[in-house]
């Protein structure tokens, strides 16, 4: 008799806890994605008059929650790394032959927000735009984070209760100080007075990505 008491406490411990831990994974979603990037150049660096990354591969995961049927968020990592090729103001191209390319590490962390158009049947087109930063790191080059935004559209598709596909478009655009440079307020020279402020340019990719929605909770 003894022993039986035990077990229903045990057993009603087990379904206690199972309940307790289905409701805290409900809404969430894992993503793992596999892309493809583009862009990344900059025209404005000092001594170069051009400079170009390759276009090549990008991966990454999100963890999320479904807020309603018609948003959610995330905050998703996303990983690239390209070689660079460069063009001196001289014309000198680099890397030069024979000597080992120079290879670039992005890796995005973006905390995202998404937007269904509706959410009537399996098939949903939505918008994306996430904020968040970059980290740039490199072999011989110092580690560093710049401030980092991106925007674009996709489309997803359930395809049961506990998984999903998701295909999308975004701009990820980081803003690049290269230089400084003289401004003065046209309105209110010679008023006051002429400073240095910085300039750049936006070092700027696109990507397209593919992802497994895996819903947990189910």
């Amino acid at each position: 008799m003894r022993w039986m008491k035990v077990l229903m406490v045990v057993a009603v411990l087990v379904c206690t806890a199972g309940i307790a831990q289905a409701q805290l994974l409900s809404g969430m979603e894992i993503t793992p994605y596999f892309g493809y990037r583009w862009g990344g150049g900059l025209e404005t660096v000092t001594g170069l008059r051009e400079l170009d990354t390759e276009d090549t591969y990008s991966y990454g995961v999100s963890l999320g929650r479904t807020v309603n049927r018609q948003s959610s968020g995330a905050i998703r990592w996303m990983h690239f790394e390209g070689d660079v090729n460069a063009t001196t103001s001289g014309g000198i191209e680099l890397p030069r032959p024979g000597s080992d390319p120079f290879t670039i590490k992005r890796d995005d962390i973006l905390l995202e927000g998404t937007w269904y158009a509706y959410r009537q049947g399996a098939t949903a087109p939505f918008i994306v735009a996430g904020l968040g930063a970059s980290i740039f790191s490199g072999d011989g080059i110092e580690t560093v984070g710049r401030f980092a935004w991106d925007i674009g559209a996709g489309i997803r598709r359930d395809l049961s209760d506990t998984a999903a596909l998701r295909i999308q478009g975004v701009w990820t655009p980081v803003w690049v100080t290269t230089g400084t440079g003289i401004w003065c307020d046209p309105y209110y020279y010679p008023f006051y007075p002429c400073y240095t402020t910085s300039t750049g340019e936006f070092y700027d990719q696109f990507e397209v990505s593919v992802g497994l929605t895996l819903k947990l909770g189910h």
